[in-house]
């Protein structure tokens, strides 16, 4: 295949949220292709219409829409294409459909773990709003091609998936194999640590353990020997190993500032939080605890937490 012939196009759109922009890319392959869509504001919509628009495409051009995961920046824009097929993971299916069965589900198992783990109900109402106002840059649209690990790209020749869970459990990335060129959404960014964030369970699984699982990824993204990383914020990755070997360094680091905490009694999650994060926990909560929660998640993979439930909260501590 003739690499030249087949373009990327970056598309940076604003976003509403503290990352800030969010990098798209149009693909021009045999199938006119849009990695990922940028949320649902009037400005985001205006910014990704001008910039396709500046390379000679408009909406109804586009063949098919790979959306990384359900993030809300990166999603929220699809039902904008209504030409377009729509390809993801299968765990991304209820967050795209908007299932109101599992958004309940999901809802109820998040509010009995922050409770076990110690959050008070005044940050729970701050998780609940920012959970609520994420949906709001989000519109119902079916999914129309599941794909999984390793599978080729409909409409990209030599484009494989990689499945890479941590950020979400539905996030996949693609890469071109003659070229080991990459787009990778927020499976690594340059500037910015990627939150393995906490989810809810699929029917019938267990709890993802997200900071395991994203270790697991980064270690994969490192050996798939990519050339470039085209990621879904900030500037584009060369030295992928390097970078890499930077975010697990600082997995360890953040893993043994809790072990320095807990060295002086049995705490809850919760209490862990506030001690690492001060007023950031008070403000982000959502993110903060699901920092902690990873952390927590490595040290007891390691055996060097242990965990007792006491009053139904539970509560770490070492030995």
């Amino acid at each position: 295949m003739n690499i030249a012939a087949e373009p990327i196009y970056q598309l940076t759109i604003p976003t509403p949220f503290p990352v800030g922009p969010v990098h798209v890319y149009l693909i021009c392959g045999e199938l006119v292709t849009l990695f990922d869509s940028g949320p649902l504001t009037k400005k985001g919509m205006h910014e990704l219409e001008r910039q396709l628009a500046s390379i000679g495409y408009k909406l109804d051009d586009i063949d098919q829409i790979i959306l990384s995961h359900h993030h809300p920046d990166h999603i929220g824009l699809t039902n904008k294409f209504k030409r377009a097929k729509t390809i993801g993971h299968e765990k991304l299916r209820p967050w795209l459909e908007k299932n109101e069965l599992f958004f309940q589900q999901y809802t109820d198992y998040l509010k009995s773990f922050y409770v076990k783990n110690g959050v008070p109900p005044e940050l729970m109402k701050k998780i609940e709003s920012a959970s609520h106002s994420y949906l709001n840059y989000t519109e119902r649209r079916s999914l129309d091609i599941i794909v999984k690990e390793g599978d080729n790209v409909p409409g990209l020749p030599g484009w494989i998936v990689h499945e890479v869970p941590g950020h979400a459990q539905n996030h996949i990335m693609i890469m071109r194999e003659e070229d080991r060129l990459a787009l990778g959404a927020d499976v690594l960014l340059a500037s910015v640590s990627s939150n393995a964030l906490l989810e809810a369970p699929m029917e019938g699984e267990e709890r993802p353990k997200t900071l395991l699982q994203y270790r697991d990824s980064l270690r994969k993204v490192r050996d798939l020997e990519i050339s470039v990383l085209m990621p879904g914020h900030g500037e584009m990755i060369k030295d992928v190993d390097s970078l890499v070997e930077q975010r697990l360094l600082k997995h360890t680091k953040r893993a043994e500032a809790i072990l320095e905490i807990l060295s002086f009694r049995k705490m809850n999650a919760n209490q862990i939080a506030y001690e690492l994060f001060q007023e950031k926990h008070r403000m982000q909560p959502d993110l903060t605890i699901s920092e902690t929660i990873g952390h927590l998640d490595l040290l007891l993979e390691y055996n060097q937490v242990k965990t007792k439930e006491i009053d139904e909260y539970t509560l770490y501590f070492i030995e």
